[in-house]
């Protein structure tokens, strides 16, 4: 037998020493994992459930597409929850009933998510002050200017916009397909293009980088770039879903979106890892928080602290499995 191209005791010695962040440990666990959930709650599987699994994971999926280009580059985005909170209220607050504003306001967040994200890289092109420290102030600072524009849920979104965005069939949905359709774009960027080779250098040795002519802040600026358009693709979704914008939208993003990229796989050193193993990230989070979810309905529990407790497992778990072995 073969699974995924390993023969039985390479697929052990894999799972027990990953090469290079490879992303096939986390499809083989996720695929195991699927049988005990499947026993345990047969109605995981039923097409209705499965249907609102992929819708779920598609905020989930995107931000970890950006956070995915961001860590590969040696960064990290803190601040990636408080952006799609502003872009929520900046689509709630601004849009009408108006195709054309509709248009123009979508076109708008879509450029205040390049925006943020540039505003990024650029701190850290000019300031010497480490990603995770940088990202958290300007997480503050789009925090606040979200409350400044709406303390509480609110604003106005059309029914029209909502229908667009979250409209389903089945298994088949709008925003699953949305989710594909990027994922393919930025496999492509990453695996097909220059910029995605300069990526990985990035991350694994800048300074081999610039010794090839490449200036490495450009790289970084533009993966903080991606990172903020996902943001805003989220934001409006979001938007569209809850047919509202909330400084709090984005709140539980940051965290979930690092777990999903450092659990499939890539390092938080960057230059290892990939989006294939975010994909697998990404479903894996979302099926735990549907099975958490049918679990506390059915015994009358809160499932959100079950949540946040095995989230924060998954992470330390994943960054110990994936440390770097001599």
């Amino acid at each position: 037998m073969n699974t995924f191209g390993l023969s039985p005791g390479k697929l052990l010695q894999e799972l027990h020493n990953p090469r290079r962040h490879s992303a096939k440990t986390i499809w083989v666990l996720l695929v195991l994992l699927l049988v005990p959930i499947i026993i345990v709650i047969p109605e995981f599987v039923r097409p209705a459930n499965l249907a609102n699994v992929l819708q779920q994971m598609v905020p989930l999926g995107l931000i970890a597409i950006g956070q995915t280009f961001v860590i590969l580059g040696g960064g990290i985005d803190m601040s990636v929850g408080s952006q799609i909170s502003l872009v929520s209220l900046v689509a709630s607050t601004l849009m009408t009933d108006s195709p054309v504003n509709i248009l123009a306001v979508v076109l708008l967040c879509l450029v205040c998510g390049a925006i943020f994200g540039f505003l990024n890289g650029v701190i850290l092109k000019y300031f010497p002050i480490p990603p995770l420290i940088a990202t958290l102030c300007t997480g503050y600072l789009f925090q606040g200017l979200a409350f400044a524009l709406h303390k509480t849920s609110g604003g106005y979104i059309p029914s029209v916009f909502k229908q667009m965005l979250t409209a389903s069939w089945g298994l088949i949905s709008v925003p699953f397909t949305v989710y594909l359709v990027i994922f393919a774009i930025a496999w492509y960027g990453l695996y097909r293009t220059r910029f995605g080779r300069y990526v990985y250098a990035l991350g694994g040795n800048a300074e081999v980088l610039e010794k090839s002519g490449i200036a490495p802040h450009r790289v970084k600026i533009l993966t903080y770039l991606v990172s903020g358009l996902m943001c805003a693709v989220v934001g409006l979704y979001l938007a569209a879903r809850l047919r509202s914008g909330s400084a709090r939208y984005g709140d539980d993003y940051t965290l979930l979106s690092i777990t999903a990229t450092v659990v499939g796989g890539t390092s938080m050193a960057g230059g290892l890892g990939g989006l294939p193993g975010t994909f697998a990230g990404t479903i894996l989070i979302s099926m735990l928080t549907n099975v958490l979810n049918n679990i506390a309905f059915r015994y009358n529990l809160q499932s959100s602290y079950y949540n946040d407790i095995i989230t924060g497992v998954i992470l330390i778990a994943a960054m110990l499995f994936y440390r770097k072995r001599e």
